[in-house]
């Protein structure tokens, strides 16, 4: 006689994240938007587009883009993204290669590079990001610093974004070129017209169609060729310079440096770090400090337990809390939004099994404000991290995995000196006439990053005054 199995109660059964990845590959639903407003929102909106796909349709969802069907299957819950991330390179490789931000950084860039070829670059990039080697340039974080502060206006509104990316260029030149004052005119001029509104804004209309193969053209093309002429410049000028093992500066030492087969770089291959470096160690970390400062503004009571730990320094205090700080301004406001990887294989990442060719994105600004991992987590507290470090993959700033950012410890360093330097001698506040700000300034898109509304806009007055 046959026997029906006795039903397992529902109470029981595995969640859906539990179960096997037996189902048919497919991609997490999206809004019902067309694809075309789904497009202008992304462009001008991400992080409301991000937030209101979250509240609606979960951790993980998929945006659509016109004209080109492109699709972006975000997620966001921890679990999803470790799996992302340390997914084997050859089944989950970055999306950045086939980015338009490709033809800007060149072939040769750590962005763009998978595969071994990747991890050569890599670990000849590493040495000059090393813990003790990166000490050699705290004074010049500091001098430029205050070198710059020597020229803000007192008592007035000022834009810090505009005078924190002067500051971390000046770092990026004398640092990573070793450049000094007599050569950097040309260089600032040549990364000045790169970054002018006109071609972020270019850089932005690439990024939402299917970028064409070939260098960028028009303005974007133009301004790269006048960096380029000047990088190759100070290549052939470094070159012939006998005191290479002498100098500390990281363009020196990427000359210096030799892969596993005693190869050293060419100049393409250099040429390719620099802009990368440039690019990606600029305008990031002057984004940062600005919203740090914004931040504190408006949360007096962190901005005087800051100022109290800064004064306390001189006398062998930590720096706890400044730590805690930066740590929690990078969590709450990420200057880049997502990252990408394309799955070169089915593979199951949280809930959804995804077909192979799924360009999988990480979402640095939603994994950042997981209520999984943090209470209240879009307030600003730092204290949050006063009992212990970010975890891994719920803190993803850099992103993470091997393609984590290499110069993610310079990065804070620059920070940290940054707003030490600057709270050691003045003192911000909010502008008397910035209602509109009063509660904090929202986010707008600056290419691919993402950086204060009103450009962190600040008084400052001299401490003690």
């Amino acid at each position: 006689m046959a026997t029906t199995a006795p039903r397992t109660p529902q109470s029981m059964r595995r969640p859906a994240e539990a179960q096997p990845a037996q189902a048919a590959p497919s991609l997490p639903l999206g809004p019902r938007l067309h694809p075309a407003l789904q497009t202008l929102a992304w462009a001008l909106a991400p992080t409301w587009v991000m937030d209101r796909c979250a509240r609606r349709l979960g951790d993980s969802f998929t945006l659509t883009f016109f004209p080109s069907g492109l699709k972006l299957t975000v997620v966001s819950d921890p679990e999803a993204v470790k799996t992302v991330f340390t997914a084997p390179p050859e089944l989950a490789p970055s999306g950045t290669s086939s980015s338009p931000v490709a033809p800007i950084v060149g072939p040769s860039s750590v962005l763009v590079l998978t595969g071994p070829e990747h991890m050569r670059q890599r670990k000849l990039l590493l040495p000059p990001f090393h813990g003790e080697r990166m000490r050699e340039y705290e004074d010049v974080i500091v001098e430029a610093t205050r070198r710059d502060m020597a020229g803000w206006p007192l008592g007035r509104p000022m834009r810090l974004q505009e005078r924190t990316r002067a500051i971390t260029l000046e770092v990026i030149l004398r640092a990573v070129f070793g450049v000094e004052a007599e050569r950097m005119g040309r260089l600032r001029e040549a990364i000045a017209g790169l970054l002018a509104p006109a071609n972020t804004l270019a850089i932005l209309l690439f990024a939402l169609r299917r970028p064409r193969p070939g260098p960028p053209t028009g303005s974007v093309g133009r301004a790269l060729e006048r960096l380029d002429a000047v990088i190759y410049e100070e290549l052939a000028r470094r070159r012939e310079q006998t005191d290479l093992a002498q100098r500390s500066d990281i363009l020196s030492l990427l000359l210096q440096a030799r892969d596993e087969d005693g190869q050293a770089m060419t100049d393409g291959e250099l040429r390719d770090e620099l802009v990368t470096l440039l690019l990606a160690g600029h305008e990031t970390t002057a984004t940062s400090v600005a919203w740090a400062i914004e931040r504190l503004v408006r949360h007096p009571q962190a901005l005087a337990r800051l100022v109290a730990e800064i004064d306390a320094q001189s006398d062998g205090g930590s720096e706890e809390y400044l730590t805690a700080v930066v740590n929690e301004t990078l969590r709450v406001r990420p200057v880049v939004p997502i990252v990408v990887r394309v799955l070169q294989e089915d593979m199951r990442v949280g809930r959804y099994t995804l077909p192979a060719g799924t360009r999988v994105t990480p979402s640095i600004y939603l994994t950042n404000r997981s209520p999984k991992v943090y209470e209240s987590p879009e307030e600003f507290r730092p204290e949050r991290f006063l009992e212990g470090g970010p975890e891994t993959f719920s803190w993803i700033p850099f992103g993470g995995g091997i393609r984590r950012c290499i110069g993610a410890s310079f990065a804070q360093l620059e920070m940290k000196l940054m707003l030490r330097t600057m709270l050691s001698e003045l003192k911000p506040m909010v502008p008397a006439n910035a209602r509109r700000w009063r509660s904090g300034e929202s986010n707008r898109r600056r290419a691919v990053t993402l950086v204060p509304a009103a450009g962190a806009r600040v008084v400052w007055e001299r401490r003690g005054a």
